[in-house]
């Protein structure tokens, strides 16, 4: 790396990208350049578009010894527990003028340990005096991120990582309420009247997460103790685009069933608008009003207004994400909900649901959980490189994978997939293997669940209904607070005797009732009896909601060596179900 480093400040006359030392080594796209070196005036810049670690030292003279100077700075940053020194207050009566327009206590400031100094922010703003607002022990902090008091430009020293008022928070937050805000001033807007809040670290996304490393949401991952025991979190976002998304995903990934939500105004977006437009008081009684996330409850039709505009203008099946085949779109999409998948032995279903999650995560950079019980990890592993790749693992009458595209299929499937696997040799159980995605969603942002088969889980029910009725109920519930996407491999018990003439459906499982009752979309493989007929029958026979499935059948071809699936034109079609 310190190649990179000297050569990018020799040639930075045109933006340089490199690998971050504050944070490749914490992103499992560790090969992804973040890190930008520029020219700006008489400076060189530097900024990584991800962790967002910059600043500036001169360029009036190109010697590789500024890359001595940029790897020290970048050398106190290296890691998640990178330790920065703590800065003091420069401007006492700046900073108290400043938060006293934010209506901001001087003991709240003072507590939290905002600080002030003169920094550096980019050719345009120039040297500014700056709040700083710090990340972490105030004797070892590991971030600053600086605001400019006179405008809005921002930078940062060190990576932040983690919440911002962490250190703040009661020891014992169980029967607490916990607030989480957008911004740095709003969590101290609540802290000025009573009420403990945290700030996530790096704002609102953009746009929606499709291909998230995880990293983005770290934090939560890093506070997982402290959100386990909350019993009650209260999101209170900005009142726009970017907001809504950061509430949807924080929930989502903490679980819905524990959130609240509170609603800002377009006026007054957020605390601080509230705080001082309105006064502690009003703010009081916003947090209040807070309402819980849609999952379980009485609501009014308004709350759900925007979700029924958006099914009226997918207008039927579509709401959903594609499944990779053009053919199947118009009969089923993937989305939050439960999926059951069966189909006589041998007759694809496991291969066609690892088809969906290898299509989902390389068109929509869908994260997959995947509990295979029946294929030990380093099989599935081959199966899905053998997908990604287009070519056989093993050596055959076909052109077989190379050893670089097999790492470099590795290296894909470690970004979009997690295995779930009992290494101690117990049984797998429901909790335990939902006790596993939770952990998956909250760090990784997972956002589907593959079970296959359910069979293998352990029930303590002598009844098998009821022991599949509890089993499917507890898993919607699960999938429902996280918006997974959950599949449910399910061996047939009940063979028809013309079942090599028709696909099976959810009559064919044991517990059928529940199945049937349960499943939101109901999907069967099917094959005839001719060894040479690789086409396939997709049959969706259970289809809860229009807009993600509806009942049909839809015929793929199937390639024997590398095991993907694919399209066939409509005129190759010639069988009839009906």
């Amino acid at each position: 790396m310190r190649e990179d480093i000297e050569f990018a400040v020799m040639n930075c006359f045109q933006d340089t990208r490199i690998l971050c030392p504050a944070c490749a080594d914490t992103r499992k796209k560790s090969k992804e350049k973040t890190l930008s070196i520029k020219i700006d005036g008489e400076d060189k810049i530097y900024h990584c578009f991800h962790c967002d670690a910059s600043g500036k030292f001169s360029a009036k003279k190109i010697s590789s010894s500024d890359a001595d100077l940029l790897e020290d700075f970048l050398s106190t940053t290296s890691s998640s527990s990178n330790v920065i020194e703590m800065p003091q207050v420069t401007s006492d009566r700046e900073l108290r003028e400043f938060m006293a327009s934010r209506s901001i206590s001087e003991e709240t400031y003072k507590r939290y340990g905002v600080v002030t100094d003169t920094r550096w922010f980019n050719k345009t703003e120039g040297e500014q005096l700056a709040v700083g607002f710090v990340y972490g022990d105030r004797e070892a902090p590991s971030a600053v991120k600086w605001r400019s008091i006179k405008g809005k430009a921002f930078t940062q020293t060190g990576a932040a990582q983690t919440f911002y008022g962490l250190e703040n928070l009661p020891a014992d937050m169980s029967e607490t309420p916990l607030v989480i805000c957008e911004g740095e001033i709003d969590a101290l807007s609540f802290a000025s009247i009573g009420i403990p809040a945290v700030s996530v670290p790096n704002g609102a996304p953009a746009k929606h997460i499709r291909n998230d490393d995880g990293v983005k949401f770290n934090y939560l991952w890093e506070a997982r103790e402290l959100l386990e025991s909350c019993s009650k979190i209260i999101l209170a976002t900005d009142h726009d685009g970017p907001g809504d998304i950061l509430k949807q995903e924080i929930g989502r990934r903490v679980g819905l069933g524990k959130c609240w939500e509170v609603k800002f105004s377009a006026e007054l977006k957020d605390s601080n608008a509230v705080l001082c437009a309105e006064g502690s008081g009003r703010l009081k009684e916003i947090i209040e009003a807070a309402t819980p996330m849609p999952l379980a409850g009485v609501y009014r039709a308004s709350d759900y207004s925007d979700e029924v505009h958006e099914l009226y203008e997918a207008g039927g099946t579509g709401k959903g994400l594609s499944t990779g085949f053009d053919s199947l779109d118009d009969l089923i999409t993937i989305a939050p909900g439960l999926y059951v998948v069966t189909g006589s032995p041998g007759h694809g279903k496991s291969a066609w649901i690892d088809a969906v999650m290898v299509n989902t995560a390389r068109l929509h950079g869908m994260r997959w959980a995947i509990c295979s019980m029946e294929n030990p990890v380093k099989i599935h592993i081959l199966k899905l490189a053998a997908l990604h790749t287009g070519k056989p693992f093993f050596e055959g009458p076909t052109e077989r994978m190379s050893k670089d595209e097999l790492q470099d299929a590795i290296e894909w499937i470690n970004n979009h997939f997690s295995f779930l696997e009992n290494r101690d040799g117990e049984v797998a159980t429901l909790k335990s293997i939902l006790d596993r995605t939770a952990s998956s969603i909250l760090r990784q942002g997972t956002r589907g669940l593959v079970i296959d088969p359910y069979n293998f889980l352990e029930s303590k029910h002598e009844n098998e209904h009821l022991g599949i009725s509890e089993m499917l109920s507890r898993t919607i519930q699960f999938s429902r607070s996280h918006s997974l996407s959950t599949f449910f491999c399910a061996h047939p018990t009940k063979i028809p005797y013309d079942s090599k003439e028709r696909p099976l459906d959810g009559n064919s499982i044991s517990g059928s009732a529940s199945w049937l009752a349960k499943a939101d979309c109901g999907v069967s493989l099917f094959r005839t009896s001719d060894p040479n007929d690789h086409t396939p029958i997709v049959n969706i026979w259970k289809a809860r909601f229009p807009w993600i499935a509806k009942r049909g059948q839809q015929k793929l071809q199937y390639d024997v060596a590398s095991g993907r699936f694919s399209d066939i034109p409509e005129e190759d079609f010639d069988w009839d179900l009906d």
